[in-house]
C-alpha cells in the first residue's frame, strides 16, 4: 500500500489534509475510533488526556517526525518502532514496508501491547509482516524490571529511574535488547525509539545490532529534561562511535546540529537521525 502523498509533501499539506479528515467516534469501553494521517483507522483511549485527544483532533503527531520517517520507508525494508504506544509510526512503517517488510512494534505498557496495538494493525488489515513485542527495550535480556504507568498519560510510561509523579502504577515487565532482538535477522532498515528516557539504555544494547547494520537509520528522540547527565553521555558516545549528529527540524528535513546545540536547548524537541 503505498503512502498517501500528503504523508510525502510538505508539514503544511500533512497536518491540513490530516486534520480534515480527523474523525473521532465512542466505540464503547473507554475507546474513541479516530482516523491517522487521513488513511489509517485506530482506537485510542478516552482515559489518556495527552495523546489521544491530539490524535483524536488532529490526526497527525509530530507532523516533521512523521514526515522524515515517511520520505524514507520503502517497500520490503525491516524496521523496529520502540515505544509503540498506540502503533501511529507502526502503521505508517507497516504501510510503506509492505508485506514483504517486517515492522516490529515494541511497548510494554500491557494495554497497549495487548489491546490497542493489536486492534489498530487488524483495524488496517495489517496481519503480516507485523509483530508487537511486549517488552522493555534497553541494556537487559532475561530479566525483569519496573515500568511505570502515568495517570491519564500513555506517553510517558517509563523505567522507573524516570518515572513522574503522576504516576497510576507500575508493573513488571521482561526487558530485551535489541541486539537480542534482531540477532537473527538479515537486515535493517530503520529504528524509532521514543524511550522517555531510556534512550541511553536502549543505545547500549543496539551496539552488535549497528554494526553488523552501519546503514541503518537511527530515529532517536531525546528527553533532556529527565536525565541532564545521561544525555550529555549519550551524545558523545554517539559521535565516538563515529556518527554526525543531525535532528530533524520543524520542516521535517535532517540537519546538521552539534552536542552544543542541543544541550543548549532543553526546551526544544529533539528528534536525532543517525546513519552511518
Amino acid at each position: 500500500m503505498p503512502l498517501p502523498s500528503h504523508v510525502l509533501s510538505n508539514r503544511a499539506e500533512l497536518e491540513e489534509v490530516s486534520r480534515r479528515k480527523a474523525a473521532g467516534v465512542y466505540y464503547g469501553d473507554h475507546r474513541l475510533l479516530c482516523r491517522l494521517l487521513g488513511d489509517y483507522l485506530a482506537f485510542v483511549d478516552a482515559r489518556d488526556l495527552m495523546l489521544g485527544p491530539r490524535l483524536v483532533l488532529d490526526g497527525f503527531w509530530e507532523s516533521w517526525v512523521t514526515l522524515a520517517i515517511a520520505r524514507q520507508l520503502r517497500p520490503g525494508m525491516w524496521c523496529v518502532d520502540v515505544g509503540a504506544n498506540y502503533g501511529y509510526y507502526t502503521l505508517l512503517m507497516a504501510a510503506a514496508c509492505g508485506p514483504e517488510g517486517r515492522v516490529v512494534a515494541c511497548e510494554p505498557n500491557p494495554l497497549l501491547a495487548g489491546t490497542y496495538l493489536p486492534q489498530n494493525l487488524a483495524l488496517n488489515g495489517f496481519y503480516h509482516g507485523v509483530e508487537i513485542c511486549p517488552k522493555v527495550i534497553g541494556n537487559l535480556d532475561d530479566r525483569t524490571v519496573d515500568f511505570v504507568l502515568h495517570d491519564g498519560d500513555f506517553a510517558t510510561s517509563s523505567l522507573e529511574r524516570w518515572a513522574y509523579a503522576h504516576r497510576c502504577g507500575t508493573v513488571r515487565a521482561p526487558a530485551i535488547t535489541l541486539d537480542r532482538l534482531c540477532a537473527n535477522w538479515p537486515r535493517l532498515d530503520l529504528v524509532k525509539i521514543d524511550a522517555e528516557g531510556a534512550e541511553a539504555l536502549v543505545w547500549e544494547g543496539m551496539q552488535k545490532t549497528l554494526r553488523r547494520f552501519p546503514r541503518a537509520a537511527v530515529v532517536l528522540e531525546l528527553h533532556l529534561q529527565r536525565d541532564p547527565p545521561q544525555t550529555v553521555g549519550l551524545l558523545h558516545e554517539i559521535e565516538r562511535a563515529g556518527y554526525q549528529l543531525r535532528s530533524i527540524n520543524y520542516e521535517g528535513e535532517i540537519v546538521p546540529t552539534g552536542a552544543g546545540t542541543v544541550l543548549a536547548q532543553p526546551q526544544a524537541h529533539w528528534t536525532l537521525w543517525l546513519q552511518g
